[in-house]
């Protein structure tokens, strides 16, 4: 193909004021040169530009080469999207998303659909071996291909060159989002039991200027944040909604990262806290956190090793914190893992390569 390619995604939305506010921020992104690790930039891995399409959109063959879609559970998305494979023209590549999600409104007919989509799309793409296996298993062959992901080490670093940091200060990051509800609860007070106990512990000038920080994402965890009194006890600073830029230049404030999530995850915030160099404590279920983060990796409900982890983590700003030497070494990132994750020009070529696109 002489030119590039001419690339649309499935927005996922019916309402065209909803499409115009993704529209929006890409175009925000893309003047603003930065490119998020989310699904929708998987398409500007392999184009400058693509469109968005509502639910439901008429598609006139040959008006596009590829046909993106995120594979979710609702009804309208999955008719939607089984109609567009089965046209054929043009061909459709399916991200499937997380399997908790994907299965948690399954029905016979339901199920019988996806075996259809992920059986006549022309890529389907999984962003771990865990999730190819899921969708292998679920269709019974072999049909995804682990894909990399729009991970960028040196764009992170240099919005993290921005971050502000405060001598006087320290801030850790605790859950991003934190979630006490669905299938995405990462079980808050379980954390909190385990920094109550430690938060004795430390020397007072340490608890002077020391504060926990996180962000919650919807109405419901809202709700129960307040109303259950979990900031009782501990300084947590619950954040207001930020951009992805405002996102990464406060994560390089932080001087610590405790992710703990359920389910299969990507891990988008442990490779950003890997890229700023950040210490870190991440769940064990997911293979990106295993490779950046090897020594601080923690089952979700592993209480034994998660206070000691915790612990370490303390002790390290006591001890002067990651300007003097003082952190933990099982705490750090791999920086060869890092750098390979977030090596977006290698990764670019790799995903043109899937396609047998060698655009310029």
């Amino acid at each position: 193909m002489s030119g590039p390619l001419r690339i649309a995604f499935v927005s996922g939305h019916s309402q065209w004021w909803r499409k115009q506010r993704l529209v929006a921020k890409y175009l925000k992104m893309r003047l603003e040169g930065v490119i998020y690790p989310d699904v929708y930039c998987l398409a500007l891995m392999l184009s400058d530009k693509f469109d968005f399409l509502l639910e439901d959109e008429k598609v006139a063959p040959g008006n596009y080469d590829l046909i993106f879609a995120e594979l979710q559970s609702s009804d309208s998305q999955l008719r939607y999207l089984e109609s567009l494979v089965e046209s054929g023209d043009p061909p459709v590549t399916v991200i499937p998303g997380p399997p908790a999600i994907l299965s948690r409104d399954l029905t016979d007919a339901k199920l019988r659909r996806v075996k259809r989509i992920l059986s006549g799309a022309r890529h389907v793409w999984a962003y771990s071996p865990e999730l190819k296996a899921f969708c292998d298993g679920l269709i019974g062959h072999e049909r995804a291909t682990v894909i990399p992901w729009p991970y960028d080490l040196a764009a992170t670093q240099k919005l993290g060159r921005d971050s502000v940091r405060d001598s006087g200060r320290n801030k850790i990051l605790v859950q991003a989002p934190m979630s006490f509800h669905d299938i995405a609860q990462n079980h808050p007070f379980v954390l909190k039991g385990v920094l109550l106990d430690l938060w004795q512990e430390l020397p007072s000038l340490l608890r002077e200027k020391l504060t926990f920080h996180t962000f919650l994402y919807n109405s419901t965890d809202v709700e129960k944040y307040k109303s259950s009194e979990f900031a009782k006890g501990l300084p947590f600073v619950l954040e207001r909604k930020r951009g992805y830029r405002s996102f990464v230049r406060f994560l390089g404030e932080c001087d610590g990262v405790i992710n703990l999530t359920s389910g299969s995850i990507l891990g988008r915030i442990t490779f950003l806290a890997a890229a700023l160099g950040r210490p870190g404590i991440f769940s064990d279920n997911s293979p990106l956190n295993a490779r950046l983060y090897p020594g601080s990796g923690v089952a979700i409900f592993d209480m034994v090793r998660l206070r000691e982890l915790v612990g370490a983590m303390l002790r390290g700003l006591a001890n002067g914190g990651l300007s003097n030497g003082g952190v933990d070494a099982r705490l750090l990132p791999s920086l060869s893992a890092a750098a390979e994750i977030g090596d977006f020009p290698a990764n670019q070529e790799r995903l043109r390569d899937l396609l047998g696109e060698r655009a310029a």
